[in-house]
């Protein structure tokens, strides 16, 4: 069983228990969630596990939006974190615009772009929360991949000082702004290669390429074949 919605939930705090496992990602919103090992409040760009059998308690304000995927068995990779709140990397934050796209107009493609979901979520390397400037200044990139984005803006939007931005973001995340924000961008452009009929010149334009060119370049280093290519592989590739 693989069961992906969209759902919201009352103010008023309710609970209960259910046999299969369950992953709650916000789209918009705050979730409050009673777990047995205290509150959590879970805010977009996180997930939260909850394990089958698990009695929670859970409320949001009216017109938030969370995606939620139902699993008969727990992968793996969570097995260990059940109530934690856990960090998406960008990739999967972008992602979920598509999926959640998917979900509002009905479309074939919607078994597939799940198992995507729960593959890239076992994938990667869950993390705790960042620290929340970090977050700020991530989320600022997730919602403006299409515009040109300079680290001093980005600096100014977590309200560090370059130097310390960019130190605080390898700490934190291993890898540079520039290499998150490249990574962020080539995600959505094999989304949107891969689920949409855009142009290429759209797409590229869509994540802060003006040079269709360039962007062909990055797409192949990133993932060895041209974007065309890509988006004629069968959907199984």
């Amino acid at each position: 069983m693989l069961s992906l919605s969209i759902r919201q939930y009352s103010p008023q705090l309710q609970s209960h228990q259910h046999e299969f496992t369950q992953l709650v990602l916000p789209l918009t919103g705050v979730l409050k969630l009673a777990m047995p090992a205290g509150l959590v409040m879970l805010h977009p760009g996180e997930v939260v596990f909850i394990a089958p059998g698990t009695e929670h308690g859970f409320a949001a304000q009216n017109l938030s939006r969370f995606l939620v995927l139902d699993l008969a068995e727990a992968p793996a990779a969570f097995a260990n974190y059940s109530g934690q709140t856990l960090m998406l990397p960008g990739p999967i934050t972008s992602y979920l615009s598509t999926l959640e796209q998917l979900l509002l107009e009905p479309s074939p493609l919607l078994p597939q772009a799940g198992q995507l979901l729960l593959d890239m979520l076992c994938q990667y390397q869950l993390q705790p929360r960042l620290d929340q400037r970090l977050q700020r200044a991530m989320l600022y990139m997730q919602q403006n991949l299409g515009a040109p984005l300079d680290l001093v803006v980005l600096a100014d939007k977590a309200n560090l000082s370059l130097s310390q931005f960019k130190q605080l973001f390898r700490q934190q995340l291993q890898q540079t702004p520039g290499d998150y924000l490249t990574q962020l961008r080539m995600e959505q452009a094999r989304q949107l290669l891969q689920f949409s009929d855009l142009p290429v010149q759209r797409i590229a334009q869509l994540c802060g390429y003006t040079s269709a060119s360039a962007f062909s370049a990055r797409f192949r280093q990133q993932f060895q074949q041209k974007p065309k290519q890509y988006r004629e592989l069968p959907p199984s590739a």
